[in-house]
């Protein structure tokens, strides 16, 4: 019955402790499911991460009965619906046991609070924004998340469409293999021509130097972005949270950029190594008291990286700096003994040029992160 479902708001740290917890109450018994670090959701959901700064954030808890069923945030930021031009309110951290009831109510909750703020779309999921973890998975389930994705179950899909969620974007990850990727001879020529006409030059993102580069990094990679769909850009207390962050798993050799003669950085790509393939051992979520050594014993012999972030300045887009970067990063990947797989992800689905050249380059399309969108207001 819908009076034995309560909707909580979340307002003090021991409410956002049990809103941190609902995931692993509605999934820790999935043995495929890779556990969150929960210090990592505490520091997103915070009042002092960076973001907030121009975000309203609200938080909710489903109770049935007395018991913690469900979970969802609502997130209004102001930055990016200017940037945009659009009144958009985002849905995310979203988490559900198989109850269309309480998937219901969640959603009328977090678009109601939307709306009530004057936005006229609801997007997700995303917690928050496409600066952060977003999309519904619905291909793809057969393989373990890659750092920094969302997973869900496969029922999580029925729940959206009821809800009256239509798709507003696909987000693709691409697979490759050892050994499979690999370029001709023919291609490779045709790349050294692309970047001797292009007049650029690989340069190490070294990780002693990361603190005083990861500015100029982000730079380009949110020029490269400027143009995409559902974009806005980073500020830079923003990106120095993240850095800190990234730092934690960062190897100098995946961390490089194309500079122009003149020393202007004007391409970027950053992989990762997947430490989620290791956070399947911390069920917990947590690092203490044993949650650490996992992660701090077995990253240099990960067998899979994930490409995070690849960009090319738009004044040399045009120039195809793109299969350069990715020659770049898989001949890197390639010369680790230990990495067997990888994922690039995600890319725009609308995104023809980048897609064709992971294709040619012998990656498959291996998963699938759907955004939906629907009205604050139905009816």
């Amino acid at each position: 019955m819908s009076s034995a479902v309560e909707i909580r708001p979340v307002r003090h740290l021991l409410g956002r402790r049990v809103f941190v917890d609902v995931p692993f109450r509605i999934h820790g018994g999935d043995p495929g499911w890779v556990p969150p670090l929960r210090m990592s959701v505490h520091d997103r959901i915070s009042p002092r991460h960076p973001a907030m700064s121009h975000q309203e954030v609200a938080l909710w808890v489903a109770y049935r009965h007395g018991k913690p069923v469900g979970r969802i945030a609502a997130c209004v930021d102001r930055a990016f619906n200017e940037y945009q031009g659009v009144r958009w309110g985002w849905v995310g951290f979203y988490d559900t046991f198989d109850d269309p009831e309480v998937s219901d109510r969640l959603f009328e909750t977090a678009c109601g609070w939307s709306a009530e703020r004057g936005m006229d779309t609801c997007v997700g999921p995303a917690n928050f924004t496409t600066n952060d973890e977003l999309g519904l998975m619905v291909e793809g389930f057969d393989d373990p998340p890659a750092l920094l994705t969302l997973q869900n179950p496969r029922y999580y899909e029925g729940l959206w469409l009821r809800a009256g969620w239509e798709p507003a974007m696909d987000l693709w990850g691409w697979h490759f293999v050892k050994g499979d990727v690999a370029l001709s001879e023919r291609q490779r020529r045709t790349i050294d021509r692309i970047q001797e006409r292009a007049g650029v030059h690989v340069i190490q993102l070294e990780k002693d130097q990361f603190d005083s580069q990861v500015g100029r990094f982000f730079e380009v990679y949110n020029a490269a972005w400027s143009r995409n769909w559902g974009f806005a850009p980073m500020p830079e207390p923003e990106v120095r949270h993240l850095a800190k962050q990234l730092k934690q798993v960062l190897r100098p050799e995946w961390a490089f950029g194309l500079e122009t003669d003149d020393g202007k950085l004007v391409g970027v790509c950053l992989a990762l190594p997947d430490v989620n393939l290791l956070m399947h051992r911390v069920r917990s979520g947590r690092l203490l008291p044993t949650g650490w050594l996992p992660l701090l014993t077995g990253q240099k012999r990960l067998p899979r990286a994930r490409i995070w972030a690849l960009g090319v300045h738009p004044d040399y887009q045009p120039m195809a700096l793109g299969t350069l970067l990715y020659r770049e990063v898989f001949d890197r990947l390639g010369s680790d003994p230990h990495i067997r797989t990888g994922e690039a992800s995600w890319t725009l689905a609308t995104n023809k040029r980048i897609n064709e050249q992971l294709e040619a380059m012998g990656a498959t399309r291996s998963r699938v992160w759907r955004l939906y969108q629907r009205p604050a207001r139905l009816g």
